[in-house]
This record gives structure tokens, C-alpha cells and sequence, in this order.
């Protein structure tokens, strides 16, 4: 097994034992029984990757069955009516499922908030408008603007990866939070973006809904591999202050990601 192969390997065997995440409104969730699934986008095998975006929504599928349940979301295609598609795992099913934005009646988060209206949650969250014509902005919104590159400037930098480190344990502390938090801020700030604080508190609650999945962390651990060497030696360094974030360093964890870092970039970390 090569590095590479062995990174891979290391981040998603973070994930791939973690049970479905918690809800405020649990017994709100139903599945019909009969539970078919929107068919993906086949004319268009290319998709947008969306690093593991998670919450519940109520969904009309196209059988006219209603339900709720709680997704990861790891891409967006877009049909032949241009309609985005979101590529997610079902939590309740434990499968991929794909569903169709015009037909999610409403989103929660996780604690318990409705996100309204819908037409901003999806721009926000994965930079789409939907209802075609729900956001009209002559120019782009400086806010939005900023938002969207500071979406991009973290989540090239390999975000998911450290929210996948931290999920481990299966919670996403508060000390694991203000480490990823940190690191996110530090990448905009060498890009010379210095967020507000109204920027701190849209990343804080962006950073809150990440569930990271199989294809979300192949995904991000590409982009990682892509990118130069001190990009990659300063997520590594980041990674060993979040799973040791809570006053105790896994050793084993500690001694792979340096080896990760040596391989990769020529320097170690401890």
C-alpha cells in the first residue's frame, strides 16, 4: 500500500464507523417503506463536489412519497432541465441517495433550526440558486461575494479532513472546533481575507453541519494532493492540534500523520 493509498485509508476509516448523526427532532424522521430514489443525472457524470453539508430535510420524491430524514450531502449534479440534484448518504437508509431541490419542502439543522427561507440555504451552503430566479442580484453581493471565496479558500485547504479527524471520537467538541475554526481563519487571512464577525459566526455554523463522507474526503484528499507542499504540511500541522485538542494526543495518530507529512512533503512534524 503506498502514501497515498494509506491517507486515504486513514481518513476515511475516521468516518466510516460513525452511526447516524444526532437530531433534535428525531421522531420526526420517517421513511415510507416503499422508498425509491430520484434517478441520478446520467447525461452528466461530472458533479460538483459539496464536502459533506448534513441536515434533515422533508422530501417529496417522485412517487409522491413524503418523508424526513437526515443526509450528508457529497455532490450536485443538475438533470437535463438544469434542476441541481444533491448526491447524499441517507442516514436512515444507510445508502446514496440523490434528491431533487425543487422537491425539499424544508430544512433543519441538527439542533433543531428551520433554515428559511430555502432559495438562501442553498445559496450559502453550496453556492447555487434555486428557484432560478428566487435571488436576483444585479452584481454580486459583496457579502456573497466574500462568502463564496471564503467557502473555497477552506475547502481547498482540506476542512473536511480535519472535521473528519475530529468526528472520530463521534463529537465534534468545542476545543476541536476552535482548532479547525483557527485554521480555516488563519487560510483566509494569507489569502488577505480577514473575516468579521459575522463572517466567524457564518463559518462557525458552516463547519457545525459537516458530516464528512467517503466521497467527500476522496474528493478533498485529491484537491490536498494537487496542491503545493506547504499546503500540505500546514493541514497535517493542523490536524495534530485537533485530535489533540481535548488534552490527549493519540500517539498512534500522531506518529502516522508525521509519517504522512515526511512522505508527502519532505518535513515531519514532531
Amino acid at each position: 500500500m503506498n502514501a497515498i493509498t494509506s491517507l486515504k485509508s486513514f481518513f476515511i476509516g475516521r468516518v466510516s464507523g460513525l452511526g447516524a448523526p444526532l437530531y433534535a427532532h428525531a421522531g420526526r424522521i420517517t421513511v415510507p417503506l416503499d422508498d425509491p430514489h430520484d434517478e441520478l443525472a446520467d447525461h452528466a457524470p461530472d458533479h460538483d463536489p459539496a464536502e459533506g453539508q448534513s441536515f434533515a430535510i422533508d422530501y417529496e420524491d417522485h412517487a409522491g412519497n413524503l418523508s424526513h430524514r437526515r443526509i450528508s450531502v457529497w455532490a450536485i449534479q443538475r438533470n437535463v432541465e438544469g434542476i441541481p440534484i444533491l448526491l447524499a448518504k441517507c442516514h436512515e437508509r444507510q445508502a446514496a441517495r440523490a434528491f431533487r431541490v425543487d422537491r425539499i419542502k424544508a430544512v433543519t439543522d441538527f439542533d433543531g433550526t428551520r433554515r428559511e427561507p430555502l432559495s438562501r440555504f442553498f445559496f450559502e451552503t453550496f453556492g447555487f440558486t434555486w428557484p432560478k430566479d428566487a435571488i436576483i442580484v444585479p452584481d454580486p453581493e459583496p457579502a456573497d461575494a466574500r462568502w463564496d471565496r471564503i467557502r473555497t479558500l477552506i475547502n481547498r485547504s482540506g476542512v473536511v479532513l480535519l472535521v473528519a479527524l475530529a468526528l472520530a471520537d463521534g463529537d465534534l467538541g468545542a476545543a476541536e472546533m476552535e482548532e479547525i475554526q483557527f485554521f480555516c481563519e488563519r487560510t483566509c487571512a494569507s489569502a488577505g481575507l480577514d473575516l468579521t464577525g459575522g463572517e466567524r459566526e457564518r463559518l462557525a455554523a458552516y463547519l457545525g453541519r459537516l458530516r464528512p463522507t467517503e466521497e467527500s474526503i476522496d474528493t478533498a484528499l485529491d484537491t490536498l494532493l494537487e496542491s503545493a507542499r506547504p499546503t500540505i504540511s500546514a493541514l497535517l500541522k493542523a490536524g495534530l492540534k485537533v485530535i489533540g485538542a481535548d488534552g490527549v494526543l493519540n500517539e498512534e495518530e500522531a506518529v502516522l500523520l508525521d509519517s504522512f507529512c515526511i512522505t508527502l512533503t519532505g518535513q515531519g512534524l514532531l
